[in-house]
């Protein structure tokens, strides 16, 4: 084949074996920001470009990428029909003249046991001719390329990362990258739907123990309202000791509907008050420098202040 090596390139690792792998500079930034973006789940892709010969080496040149959907919910290491039918259709409708040259794979499987699960996936999908497998790992610590030969993985020292303008491989990246910021809006409304049925749920379950609390309270004053009542007939002290029971009970039933109603006086100075303290009166009411007067406890009365004034 009449091919010439690209001129703007970057060499990772060692180069010097029969095996040259050639990836353009826009495949590498979809692999590693799909990594990225999709932390903690493993992700999947199909490389595209062509395998030739050249002056007797093994060359890989590596153009495109679709990413392989639904890949980390995958019933077994066989991809099934409906994941192949995704794989081509992206393929072709973003894609010209490029084969299947290899696969990515970014998350669990750096250990022994996950590469032989790796071998196991690329056997069953990939085992035509000799095809790469490019691991990303999702933190970032490092790739590799391994080449499937002699039916197993062969590690490659080095590859060339090569710069092209590519616009296949870049219009496809923002059809992906407007994918997965729709998934994620669809995730988040998802988690916030969630999160206000159980603030639902917690003020529901709160009203109804409010309520019987104190519907057993108020029972409570009723039944000794009456029985107090009957011991205290014709008792002057009685009487006046089953009011302030009654009384102190009623507080306690108010207490428990207005609990998250407190409020909060502080004096600031001489005489100078500021919070909600007085219901119904404005801040600029009570932040003044007067003085709250006092009621002469003479001048109260079942009825409240005498005379049915404030004092002046």
């Amino acid at each position: 084949m009449d091919w010439k090596a690209p001129k703007s390139v970057r060499q990772i690792g060692d180069t010097k074996g029969k095996t040259k792998i050639y990836v353009e500079d826009y495949v590498m930034s979809f692999a590693r920001r799909m990594s990225k973006e999709r932390k903690g789940t493993e992700l999947g892709g199909v490389l595209l470009g062509h395998r030739f010969y050249h002056a007797r080496e093994k060359v890989f040149l590596i153009s495109g990428m679709v990413s392989i959907k639904d890949f980390h919910n995958r019933d077994s290491d066989t991809f099934s029909q409906e994941m192949w039918t995704g794989i081509y259709t992206d393929i072709k409708e973003n894609f010209t003249d490029l084969d299947i040259v290899g696969w990515y794979y970014s998350g669990k499987g750096q250990n022994r046991d996950g590469m032989d699960r790796l071998l196991e996936i690329h056997r069953r999908n990939f085992s035509e001719g000799d095809k790469l497998l490019y691991i990303y790992e999702e933190n970032g610590a490092g790739d590799d390329f391994y080449l499937y030969e002699n039916s197993g993985f062969c590690r490659q020292e080095g590859y060339y990362i090569y710069y092209e303008k590519n616009p296949e491989m870049r219009s496809y990246m923002m059809e992906e990258a407007n994918r997965f910021v729709h998934i994620v809006e669809q995730e988040d409304d998802r988690v916030l739907r969630n999160i206000r049925g159980v603030l639902r749920e917690n003020e529901e379950k709160k009203k109804q123990e409010e309520g019987k609390w104190t519907y057993g309270l108020a029972a409570m004053v009723v039944v000794l309202g009456l029985a107090l009542g009957v011991v205290a007939w014709g008792n002057n002290n009685g009487l006046t000791e089953l009011k302030n029971q009654i009384s102190g009970l009623q507080s306690a039933v108010l207490g428990v509907k207005n609990k998250d109603k407190k409020t909060t006086v502080e004096t600031i100075g001489s005489g100078v008050v500021s919070g909600n303290a007085v219901a119904g009166t404005s801040s600029a009411a009570v932040s003044g420098t007067a003085a709250v007067p006092e009621v002469p406890a003479a001048a109260v009365s079942q009825g409240g202040i005498e005379g049915g004034q404030a004092p002046q």
